[in-house]
């Protein structure tokens, strides 16, 4: 069904990338208020105890604590990456710029896929890898994983966005 669709190239993934780092920002903040509530209610609970100079953030970026800090939201940013890859192909950037990821022989990305591909990605960095070997239309991350970001013609993902909603 995608074998004969275009790859999608550095200024459409980018486009992408930048709505999705928008909605992103949203979900880190979110996740951030998390993880301050739950040590505000173990400090209420009497489970933990502030310095009397600290407060809540600087309880959790301190000592030891920050890494685990840093490591919960890495785990939020591949968590919404490997979820929207399994579930749809597509994040909500992908979507409003009609791209679609799916592997070489055009089957959705199994999880540990999609895990692999957004580490290798690097950010966004492993796109660059398109203008270095011009043509072929595969990141560095699409390379290594085994898979494909394709651009969607407006009757396919009319077509895609109507299947997905009737599920």
């Amino acid at each position: 069904m995608y074998q004969d669709a275009p790859r999608a190239g550095f200024a459409r993934r980018l486009a992408a990338i930048i709505y999705d780092v928008l909605i992103l920002t949203a979900l880190i903040m979110l996740a951030a208020g998390l993880a301050m509530l739950l040590v505000q209610l173990l400090v209420w609970s009497g489970a933990i105890q502030l310095l009397p100079e600290q407060d809540i953030a600087a309880y959790v970026t301190s000592s030891w604590r920050k890494w685990l800090y840093f490591a919960y939201l890495v785990a939020v940013i591949l968590g919404f990456y490997v979820y929207f890859w399994c579930k749809a192909g597509q994040t909500l950037g992908m979507r409003a710029w009609r791209l679609l990821l799916v592997s070489q022989a055009g089957k959705p990305l199994t999880a540990p896929q999609a895990l692999a591909r957004a580490l290798l990605a690097l950010g966004g960095i492993g796109n660059i890898w398109l203008w270095l070997r011009w043509g072929k239309g595969l990141a560095l991350q699409d390379q290594l994983t085994n898979s494909q970001m394709i651009i969607l013609s407006k009757e396919q993902s009319k077509v895609l966005n109507l299947h997905k909603t009737a599920r």
